[in-house]
């Protein structure tokens, strides 16, 4: 059921629950930044715990000044003194995955046919490694990825979202799902390994830090920063009273850096299943479009990769056409979407929108992202130029040019990692994983496509081609 309001915002009905969909670019900054006093909490789960009174609760599920507290203490944590601290862990992670891609083929070429599930391989050891200090290494035998893929499959999912959308209609019934019994039978013996999986990391962890503590390091790589390591110097199991409900003014909520144990269980498992995925399906996209574009990955190399030879976070922050090449990906395929709601927490009106308490907003940058009234005639091609630099070649010689800006439209419309003080924390790391890789990738292998582009699964298939010598200097195949 639909009731328009406009082109860009109308309202629907999920089950019984109504519900504001959007792709105003005005009153999504409005909702999500603006006012975001009365907007700062976001659309619960169904089926989860209650996001006042659990102690299990995650910061992505937390309301009020109890989220202010854990994601303050989490953006402490991914700050960029603690990224540089990450980076040589990012760093080992990418270096040991280019040796599984060359472990794939003898050969001077690696077609890669199941490019995403790559991807999720090495997307998933980086996390697990930056976030538990987990120290595996097997690209083969991911116990992490295989631990998430087993809880979070097909049937897992299937299970939940029945249950889901019975109680949309009926939401009565959600007492009933979340008892014990029906509770066991919706979180598979699968999702319940998986969460045995993360507690013996934490575990592991404990373990290691209880014998650095005690000057006894069991290994010597143990001083490796993590953010594990971070929240536990910030444990505290101090009973805190946080408000939740009704407009907070967050500028003036007193922060303690302080997280239970519940919490950093919450935290972690909340991070491993939303810390990799995206980052994976980027990687995927990313290559897809440069192998589709080789002009575009030429430039990159000549430009950025080649005259760079010592790999450091300095380098990662210092290059614009790879970053412009990820953020064009994220404009085209802002697939983090369905991440991005609110609920209004207090009545509030925003120009002619009169928001009562309580009610859904879903933000859909789909709409803006692929607006031609704000990106212009070519808003589907790949053109990373547009987000501020371009190569140009002068008398054989390459220069690195600001050759345009974003509009402050535009500016406004690029919402990737959502908009206000709830977006993405973890951004800037996921940045980071994202040019490191690729650039590593890029500096060894020239990406190209097979044909047909994808296989009969309709997955993407990807030829990456050893550089000789001769591709060092010429970029040529």
């Amino acid at each position: 059921m639909c009731s328009v309001i406009g082109d860009k915002t109308f309202s629907v009905l999920r089950g019984a629950t109504p519900v504001v969909v959007t792709s105003d670019v005005d009153l999504i900054h409005a909702i999500s930044t603006e006012n975001f006093d009365c907007f700062h909490s976001r659309i619960p789960e169904v089926l989860s715990d209650d996001p006042i009174t659990s102690e299990n609760i995650h910061m992505f599920a937390a309301k009020g000044e109890r989220w202010k507290r854990l994601r303050t203490l989490t953006s402490y944590g991914l700050s960029t003194v603690k990224l540089k601290l990450l980076f040589p862990t990012i760093e080992t992670c990418v270096s040991e995955f280019l040796d599984h891609v060359d472990s794939l083929s003898d050969s001077n070429s690696v077609i890669i046919n199941h490019s995403h599930s790559l991807f999720q391989n090495h997307t998933s050891y980086v996390l697990a490694r930056c976030a538990y200090g987990h120290k595996e290494k097997n690209h083969r035998v991911n116990n992490f990825l295989g631990a998430f893929t087993n809880a979070f499959g097909a049937l897992s999912e299937l299970q939940k979202s029945t249950a889901e959308k019975v109680t949309y209609f009926f939401p009565e019934m959600r007492l009933i799902f979340k008892n014990s019994f029906v509770g066991q039978f919706l979180q598979s013996a699968n999702q319940q390994k998986f969460l045995d999986y993360l507690l013996n990391l934490i575990a592991k962890f404990q373990t290691r830090r209880i014998c650095d503590n005690n000057n006894q390091s069991c290994n010597p790589e143990t001083d490796h920063y993590s953010l594990l390591e971070f929240f536990f110097d910030h444990h505290n199991e101090k009973k805190l009273i946080e408000k939740a409900e009704g407009q907070i003014d967050m500028k003036k909520v007193k922060v303690e850096k302080s997280i239970s144990y519940q919490e950093i269980t919450a935290q972690c498992k909340f991070i491993s299943i939303a810390g990799f995925d995206t980052t994976a399906n980027t990687l995927t996209l990313l290559f897809n479009l440069l192998a589709n574009n080789p002009d575009i990955q030429k430039q990159i190399f000549e430009a950025e990769i080649q005259s760079h030879e010592v790999v450091n976070f300095e380098t990662m922050c210092s290059l614009p056409l790879l970053q412009n090449c990820i953020f064009e990906t994220l404009r085209l395929f802002p697939h983090a979407s369905p991440l991005q709601t609110r609920i209004c927490t207090e009545p509030f009106r925003i120009k002619q929108y009169q928001f009562f308490e309580n009610i859904q907003i879903v933000v859909n940058p789909w709409g803006p992202h692929h607006d031609r009234d704000i990106w212009g005639d070519d808003v589907d091609c790949f053109r990373p130029s547009r987000f501020g630099f371009r190569c140009l070649t002068v008398h054989q010689q390459l220069i690195l040019l600001r050759f345009e800006k974003l509009t402050e439209q535009q500016r406004k419309a690029f919402m990737p990692f959502g908009v206000g003080p709830r977006q993405c924390v973890g951004m800037r790391f996921a940045l980071l994983e994202l040019k490191t890789t690729a650039f590593r990738m890029l500096q060894k292998y020239i990406v190209s496509t097979t044909s047909p582009v994808n296989d009969s699964h309709g997955k993407m298939v990807f030829n990456f081609k050893r550089k000789s010598f001769l591709d060092e200097n010429l970029r040529l195949k």
